[in-house]
């Protein structure tokens, strides 16, 4: 969700920066949509992968993914 709650911290601070940022050269409902497309991907790769959702921020992510490929590319 991209919504704040009543002291204003985000319900998802993932999230509401990519809208924040998508917000900067799309309109408000293009950015919506991104949104939502970033919801179903995060939905049906823990469908597909059957782990709970882990939210992580995107700097930290690509880190473990490009550290995973390394690892994987050596052995």
């Amino acid at each position: 969700s991209i919504r704040c709650t009543r002291n204003g911290t985000p319900i998802n601070g993932v999230l509401l920066e990519y809208y924040k940022v998508n917000l900067q050269g799309k309109k408000a409902k293009v950015a919506l949509v991104a949104i939502m497309h970033k919801l179903i991907n995060y939905i049906f790769a823990v469908l597909r992968n059957q782990t709970p959702f882990e939210l992580r921020n995107p700097k930290i992510h690509k880190q473990m993914f490009l550290e995973n490929t390394s690892q994987n590319s050596a052995a």
